[in-house]
């Protein structure tokens, strides 16, 4: 019985995300005028359902990790992003991704999980963390379960690297310890910053 529940469940989330997916891309480009950074654009929430101000996606690069509370590889992580985002501050935001944030019930209403989110929120609690984590919405969750889109989620953690102009550079699959985490940022804005200086000499 609870198989067939959870094989129905995953049915009625990808019809769902499917059908839903141009309706909320169009919302998010209608509803960010202010720029047209993608990731901007996106109505995030905080773990408490509070809005997720988008505009720190702005003006520097993102990294962006993907999480769930059953996944010890990525507990085991946080503290050490956590660490790097204090460190880092002035170069790189460092953003959790709770992946389970949503749940879509019987009748296809894509709403927050209340009982995931409180896990999340202990956790949070618990490890002592400072870095923003925060739930997706229905644009970013398409995008993390849709493989057409090129940068689904299939393994956790998983780390998008975003630039500032708000493109997914890189994506890692794999947890990190602080000094794996350090070498991946330091390389990352090694090479934006020669991308900038290429077009500024261009």
């Amino acid at each position: 019985m609870n198989l067939t529940k959870n094989r129905l469940a995953a049915l009625l989330l990808a019809l769902v995300l499917t059908l839903s997916l141009g309706a909320a891309l169009a919302e998010t480009a209608e509803e960010a005028p202010v720029s047209d950074h993608f990731f901007a654009g996106m109505k995030l929430t905080n773990l408490d359902g509070t809005p997720f101000d988008t505009s720190v996606f702005l003006g520097k690069p993102i990294l962006l990790n993907i999480w769930a509370t059953w996944c010890p590889p990525c507990i085991g992580e946080m503290p050490h992003l956590d660490e790097l985002a204090k460190e880092y501050d002035d170069k790189i935001n460092i953003i959790g991704l709770h992946s389970e944030g949503l749940t879509v019930t019987e009748a296809g209403e894509v709403m927050p999980d209340a009982e995931k989110n409180e896990l999340a929120m202990a956790l949070q609690a618990d490890l002592g963390l400072t870095f923003p984590l925060v739930n997706p919405d229905i644009t970013l969750l398409v995008l993390m379960n849709d493989p057409q889109y090129g940068v689904n989620v299939s393994v956790l953690p998983t780390t998008w690297l975003i630039d500032s102009e708000g493109y997914i550079r890189d994506i890692i699959t794999a947890a990190k310890d602080k000094e794996g985490w350090a070498q991946v940022i330091d390389e990352f804005l090694l090479k934006m910053e020669a991308e900038e200086d290429g077009k500024n000499e261009g």
